[in-house]
């Protein structure tokens, strides 16, 4: 068996790592899917698809009509080299088509993005034209709350719906058309550690409390590879309160892990007030 290294032990979610096809399953393989649904024409207004080269590959959140926010490694190629040609699709179920779309110009990344250790993953990207809000295209409200465990909370995106399973290798399924939607609660910091030692045992990351949160839902729920950057919404006050971050492939029995926007507060504050008028 192939040695992994932590890069690739576990998955940034928009970005084929750990999860391409043909990558065994650490056990227990059995058919899953990833659980979600498809959501209904509106309901996240917030959301958008983050493309490049006609291939959706994140997901991010409209936090004014001029910026989006997702996840930093989805603006990075392998080699680390900020990508061009970038563009969001507005005010559509489908990331391919229907609504709006606007090219992406200056892109801000969180200062203390470590693409080692997956920490502070977080970027805000510039639209090269405002943004025309209506029934379909609106503003997410963000919440810099600290987040507890047991928190009612749901997940929009347009990440892989489920892999099928031959033996013991995962081969992903096609992207989605359509939006989908899952329900989870989020789980307090010891819960997490746990269950990601559980799955990948000492090789499994720290999960940093301050900057991260996780949820969990079940076996065969959970984000997969284009999720990242989609937004974690709490339900209760329908505020955005993480951004889709990593895992540990796709809805295998281990937590999702999400940057909390508690831990970005300054840095988005600070690019917010950048374009404010």
């Amino acid at each position: 068996m192939v040695k992994m290294s932590f890069a690739n032990i576990v998955i940034s979610v928009g970005v084929l790592a750990g999860v391409a096809n043909g990558v065994p399953l650490p056990s227990d393989p059995k058919p899953f899917i990833i659980g979600g649904a498809e959501a209904s024409i509106g309901y996240a207004p917030y959301m958008a698809a983050l493309i490049s080269s006609g291939t959706i590959f994140c997901g991010v959140s409209i936090i004014s009509e001029k910026l989006v926010l997702t996840a930093a490694h989805c603006v990075f190629s392998f080699n680390g080299e900020l990508l061009d040609n970038l563009y969001i699709r507005a005010g559509s179920n489908k990331w391919n088509s229907g609504g709006i779309t606007v090219d992406v110009g200056d892109i801000h990344v969180h200062p203390k993005w470590d693409r080692d250790t997956i920490k502070y993953d977080a970027a805000i990207l510039e639209l090269k034209e405002d943004l025309v809000f209506s029934e379909y295209i609106g503003v997410v409200r963000l919440g810099y709350d600290f987040v507890e465990g047991n928190v009612s909370s749901v997940v929009t995106g347009w990440g892989r719906t489920g892999p099928r399973i031959e033996g013991n290798v995962v081969h992903l399924q096609p992207t989605p058309d359509d939006l989908q939607i899952l329900y989870m609660n989020t789980i307090d910091h010891n819960q997490c550690q746990e269950q990601m030692l559980a799955i990948a045992g000492a090789r499994a990351p720290p999960i940093q409390e301050d900057i991260e949160i996780c949820t969990f839902h079940s076996r065969g729920h959970g984000m997969c590879v284009g999720d990242s950057g989609s937004p974690l919404i709490r339900v209760s006050t329908r505020e955005q309160v993480g951004l889709v971050s990593w895992g540990y492939n796709c809805a295998i029995g281990a937590p999702d892990v999400y940057v909390r926007l508690s831990g970005i507060r300054d840095f988005v504050e600070r690019i917010l007030d950048l374009y404010r008028e």
